[in-house]
């Protein structure tokens, strides 16, 4: 592998490491990925300054890097200046910049290494083979409107069938593929999913439950509903759909816990659907936030994400 290749490979774990104590692991995610983009752009300047016959090259490849990572960092630039105050910005920069021109500084070795760097990056801009630069590119591309990345087809299908903790479960979701799927501890949940690769605030949860033998033949209405939550839970809204031609439920709540001693609450939309004496939650959470956080904007921008996943859920009738 050529310097060149090498640089941009080493360069965002190292700016991640050097930063880890600084910042909360969304921002370190972001972090990671910009960082990698920044030396992808600083190494193409590169070939263009040291071999200037070959700048239509480098122009075609910034042309094509832009359609496919340009959103991405745009939207990284404007999460980071949210995040980060403009010390810790400034700082940023001047870290990534300073290690660029550290590893950049030498010539490249032989024009063969900028050809097969130039062809690389036109294999990179149709196919990401890191998984974790893959997954901080899509988290951050579709970080102003998260349904996008299912609608345009970066997506995975979740499926209960050979799952543990799913026995006699039938049903298939589809997942963003920046989401990280993980275990969950609550015996009823089959199987959750984090946002920006588990380092995100919102959760995709899988829950079934077995109804006790009081509530077979319920119905599923906002009066029974209600009736079933747990009393720290505010019930904000309700309505009546389908899942899979099946009579479903959504229902929008806000959850008051405790966490770390501090008041913290979590927004949730859950879809609900009866069968076979269980009732099926497929639910959407953002949090947990500070108890005097509006959420409000948050669930707007991921309620079309939750939607979307609901609706397009199939189960083994």
């Amino acid at each position: 592998m050529s310097r060149i290749f090498y640089i941009l490979y080493l360069l965002f774990p190292v700016i991640c490491y050097s930063q880890n104590g600084q910042y909360n692991s969304k921002v370190a995610f972001a972090v990671e990925t910009y960082a990698f983009l920044k030396g992808q752009n600083a190494a193409l300047a590169k070939v263009a300054a040291q071999f200037p016959h070959l700048k239509p090259n480098v122009a075609a490849a910034e042309k094509s890097l832009k359609i496919v990572f340009g959103r991405a960092e745009k939207n990284i630039q404007q999460f980071l200046k949210e995040e980060l105050n403009t010390v810790q910005l400034h700082s940023l920069q001047n870290q990534i910049d300073s290690l660029l021109n550290q590893q950049l500084v030498h010539p490249i070795e032989e024009e063969k290494h900028a050809h097969d760097f130039l062809l690389k990056l036109k294999e990179r801009s149709t196919n990401l083979n890191n998984e974790m630069l893959s997954k901080g590119i899509l988290s951050f591309k579709y970080h102003d409107a998260p349904h996008q990345e299912i609608a345009d087809g970066h997506v995975d299908f979740f499926s209960t069938e050979n799952h543990p903790k799913a026995e006699k479960i039938s049903l298939k979701i589809p997942i963003p593929k920046s989401w990280l799927a993980q275990e969950a501890q609550m015996p009823e949940t089959i199987q959750q999913f984090t946002s920006y690769h588990g380092n995100g605030n919102e959760k995709i949860l899988i829950v079934v439950y077995d109804l006790p033998e009081e509530l077979h033949g319920i119905t599923l209405t906002e009066k029974s509903v209600a009736a079933l939550l747990p009393p720290q839970t505010k019930l904000l809204r309700t309505e009546p759909l389908a899942i899979d031609n099946l009579p479903a439920f959504m229902i929008e709540v806000e959850e008051s816990i405790k966490h770390q001693n501090d008041s913290m609450k979590v927004r949730m939309l859950q879809f609900m659907f009866l069968q076979n004496q269980k009732l099926y939650c497929l639910q959407g959470s953002i949090g947990p936030v500070k108890a005097d956080e509006d959420m409000g904007l948050e669930i707007k921008k991921y309620e079309p994400l939750f939607r979307l996943i609901a609706s397009k859920a199939e189960l083994d009738n």
